[in-house]
């Protein structure tokens, strides 16, 4: 198949619009509805007296309702009240599930991980959901006012959709039919954040209802969510450490030739819509149609300060230059305080805006064909689109003196006698514009059955077929940088840089330079074609996309599942199980392009694919008594490369080359060829879960699970230097070749302990305390491109939970405290060779709230109570600093109203 060089520009994001335009209009005509649906309940309304749990009791029964009755090892997260959640978002959520840990950035929790691990796949509402041309779903992306539960899957099953090696994440939003009767909610919060300085406004609310007609019971529910938040995140760094040869020692001293800051400030708009409406023309028969939507607009930068520290490389060999002085922590070799006279630095701000739309629509139906015959089917549609813009400018300046050290984890640059707020000491270095489109679209349709057996050993079989078409295209450019252009070498205090460059906000921690000039974020978000002639020295058209950074894929999936219930008595024991098999085929379509380093001509690479993997899985249920139970859950399950990673093109560069005396060339470095590799396969890995579970009470469980994942085809990039022939030199030509590949030998074990109680049995007030608290151990290798057997990235060996409840009247309460040990975060880092490691993290949140009545509530929550701070270093010695990263305490106050 023939394809363009150049993917053409996406199409606009209306289907986006359209839905959340939808949603806040449905949701304001719901409300009339409602109140006459209420006023007619009123009436017809029998006084009775019924006993009815609620709140964070009805949560946790819930919760360990589907956690008992599940086939699978599985833990859930349930809403305590329609929108009442203490957090803000999914990912925040996720952070109480045992086995699950979060990494902050950009003002929230983003990235999520199971178990050490980031095959997880994501699903919204049973269906497949990602962030444009990724494989996964963005969770904080889903605000917690829109959710009904959340289900987190340790293991898979064949019904469900394969790509998750360490687990699934199933998140559900509400429906109509959920509900007894109308519902209405809205939600207003304010969030003080500490180190941003800012008041940030959320808004939330929903609109349910159902009723009863002549052609069956009909149920609609829109909802909407609005965030709009400012933070401030920074880093205070230190450079990569090298050996400084001191005159007069015998060991050199571990130091650095730069030190600086990093700030991480941004406003995040966002904005989220859902909606569902169910018609059930007769008991057994239901159709429903239900979407989810957001739209993001995310203005945010990066802001460097870089401080050399006086050090030079002499032909490989670091030393100070005149006037630099060094000394060495007593008993060490690792630097203490640095000063010197002279030196560089510069700032630099990276100013960034994601532009971001995602939206899915499903229709589906179900049927009750006979009381033993049940079938499904649904159609699901995905968009996601992200334009992301980088407009980068530096400004140098030349201190006289330095300072330097490492302080309280992080680095430490001072410069007495420069004013560091005075644009008069600021010149233009250079700057660049780039520009990114990345997409992902799905269209998902599925039909299931499901026919009970009766009571025999046989008691259930079930099956169905999954059939998905998925595109995913990036498309960037890769502008060179500028740095010969008029403004070059100018200061920036000039009348025509007026607007161009401001002073930073105040930094938190003390590391030195509390301020200092950067080019403002604002201006070059909001100029982009006169930031583009001052950098090029009057063009300020766009730099076309570069087709060697494009790839645009297709993948369609078919899959084939079958289910098939067991049971029998052993003994007076009850044993239940489950085997499945899901066969799945998978073709892709791969398009890329290729660059020749010699005629600098690009063609176009495309490739198919194909490949069926094959995934059994096996659950065993054991009720040892009517509260004990002991579980067995062994499958295999897949996770399928990144889509850049199967780019078929190569980018080509060239070597340099030298003549020598005798007339010939030698080659002084080597060339370098670089892209994906579209003969990736899916890592597979066998997992094997063994839990003991004993239900002691209603709200009230202890568990235990070992859990075991062997892994098969682990990617990880690889270099390996090759020869070609070069007829220009009349010699072969040695090239760097990196890529993608696929490694085995890896395995991770451990187990997870987790415990929860309500104290219902003590005496008077004290019957409100409830406690979770889980733990998780675990320990793996696995083998790099170079055999050599390590820790898995991203893996703490041991983690844990405490949350401490309390719900009595109208006053509920909850501290939540998370620690989890140190991790390896790269290895090798950079061109270093060494291992970055993170320092073990603690985090506290708390939430209070008061229930005046059936419709107000008021709450606090309390967020980043410890002012947790984020400290990585170097080959396992936290001595040997990289930085350390302090993010915003929150404080957020809501009041909510519910009809």
């Amino acid at each position: 198949m023939n394809k363009p060089a150049q993917a053409t520009p996406r199409a606009s994001a209306t289907t986006t619009r359209f839905a959340l335009s939808l949603t806040a209009a449905a949701a304001l005509a719901a409300l009339s509805s409602i109140a006459v649906a209420q006023q007619a309940t009123a009436k017809t309304e029998t006084q009775l007296e019924t006993v009815v749990i609620t709140g964070a009791r009805a949560s946790a029964e819930t919760a360990q309702a589907i956690k008992k009755n599940s086939d699978q090892v599985v833990d859930s997260i349930v809403a305590e009240d329609i929108g009442k959640f203490p957090d803000k978002n999914v990912a925040e959520l996720l952070g109480r599930v045992p086995g699950v840990q979060l990494q902050r950035g950009l003002g929230e929790a983003g990235t999520v991980i199971v178990r050490g691990l980031g095959g997880v796949a994501t699903l919204l509402n049973g269906r497949e959901f990602f962030t444009d041309a990724g494989r996964n779903l963005f969770l904080a992306d889903v605000p917690a006012s829109m959710l009904k539960r959340i289900d987190v899957y340790k293991t898979q099953e064949a019904s469900l959709p394969e790509g998750g090696t360490a687990g699934v994440i199933d998140v559900r939003t509400h429906r109509p039919l959920d509900f007894k009767n109308a519902q209405l909610y809205i939600n207003g919060r304010i969030e003080n954040r500490d180190k941003a300085d800012v008041n940030n406004p959320d808004l939330s609310g929903m609109a349910s209802n159902r009723w009863k007609t002549g052609f069956g019971e009909v149920g609609a529910l829109f909802g909407i969510a609005y965030n709009n938040s400012k933070y401030h995140d920074e880093r205070a760094w230190v450079g990569d450490p090298q050996p400084i040869v001191v005159p007069g020692r015998t060991n050199p001293i571990l130091a650095s030739d730069a030190m600086g800051r990093v700030l991480d400030l941004g406003h995040r708009k966002r904005l989220a819509g859902n909606f569902a409406l169910q018609w059930k023309p007769s008991a057994d028969k239901e159709i429903y149609l239900e979407g989810f939507a957001t739209s993001i607009d995310h203005r945010y930068q990066q802001s460097f300060l870089v401080g050399g520290i006086g050090m030079w490389n002499d032909n490989g060999t670091w030393r100070p230059n005149a006037g630099t002085v060094i000394t060495a922590k007593p008993g060490t070799d690792l630097a203490d305080t640095i000063t010197s006279v002279g030196g560089w630095g510069f700032t630099s701000t990276q100013a960034k805006r994601d532009t971001v739309s995602n939206a899915q629509t499903a229709l589906g139906a179900i049927w009750d064909v006979t009381d033993r015959l049940k079938v499904t089917t649904e159609l699901a549609v995905t968009n996601s689109q992200i334009d992301h813009v980088n407009r980068i400018l530096d400004s140098g300046y030349n201190p006289v003196n330095v300072t330097a050290k490492v302080q309280d984890g992080g680095g430490y640059i001072d410069y007495p006698g420069l004013a560091m707020t005075n644009k008069a000491n600021f010149r233009i270095n250079g700057g660049v514009d780039v520009r990114q489109e990345r997409e992902g679209k799905n269209t998902d349709w599925r039909a299931d059955a499901t026919y009970d057996l009766g009571d025999g050993f046989f008691r259930e079989v079930s099956g169905g077929v999954r059939l998905a078409k998925r595109k995913a295209m990036s498309q960037a450019t890769t502008m060179p940088w500028q740095s010969t252009f008029a403004g070059t070498g100018q200061t920036v205090n000039q009348a025509a840089y007026a607007d161009m460059f401001t002073v930073s906000p105040a930094t938190w921690g003390e590391f030195g330079v509390k301020q200092y000039v950067y080019a403002d974020r604002e201006w070059l978000l909001n100029n982009g074609e006169a930031f583009r002639k001052l950098i090029t020295g009057g063009n300020g058209a766009l730099t076309p996309y570069d087709p060697m950074a494009l790839f645009d894929d297709t993948e369609t999936t078919k899959a084939l599942y079958g289910r098939l219930k067991f049971g029998m008595d052993i003994g007076r024991v009850p044993v239940s199980g489950v085997f499945g098999l899901r066969v799945v085929q998978t073709d892709q379509e791969l398009m890329g392009n290729s660059r020749n380093a010699n005629t600098n001509v690009i063609t176009p690479v495309n490739l198919d694919t194909s490949r069926t993997d094959v995934l059994p899985t096996l659950s065993l249920k054991a009720e040892l008594t009517s509260k004990l139970i002991a579980r067995m859950v062994a499958g295999k399950t897949i996770e399928r490369p990144a889509f850049n990673q199967y780019n078929p093109g190569t980018t080509t560069t060239g070597g340099t080359w030298q003549l020598q005396q005798n007339g010939t060339y030698l080659q002084t470095q080597n060339g370098t060829i670089g892209g994906g590799n579209p003969d990736l396969k899916p890592t597979e890995s066998a997992n094997v879960d063994v839990s003991l579970e004993y239900y002691f009470a209603r709200t009230g469980f202890v568990s235990a699970t070992g859990f075991q994942h062997k892994f098969k085809n682990r990617i990880f990039d690889k270099t390996v230097t090759i020869e070609r022939p070069n007829a220009q030199y009349g010699k072969n030509e040695k090239f760097n070749v990196t890529q993608p590949i696929n490694i085995s030998d890896a395995k991770l074990h451990g187990y997870e302990l987790s415990y929860r109680q309500f104290y219902d049995f003590l005496p008077g007030w004290m019957s409100g305390f409830g406690l979770e608290a889980n733990y998780t151990f675990m320990t793996g290798k696995q083998t790099d491109p170079n055999g050599v057997e390590g820790p898995f990235l991203g893996q703490s060996k041991s983690s844990y939970n405490l949350v401490g409840l309390y719900e009595r009247d109208n006053l509920y309460a909850r501290l939540a405290y998370n620690w989890r040990a140190k991790f390896l975060a790269e290895k090798p880092y950079r061109s270093t060779g060494r291992e970055l490691w993170v320092a073990p993290m603690k985090t506290l949140d708390a939430s209070l709230g008061y229930t005046f009545n059936k419709q107000w509530t008021l709450s606090v929550d309390v967020t980043n109570l410890l002012n947790q701070s984020y400290h990585d270093y170097f080959d396992k010695n936290p001595s040997i600093v990289r930085d350390v990263r302090y993010y915003d305490r929150t404080i957020g106050v809501s009041v909510r109203w519910k009809l």
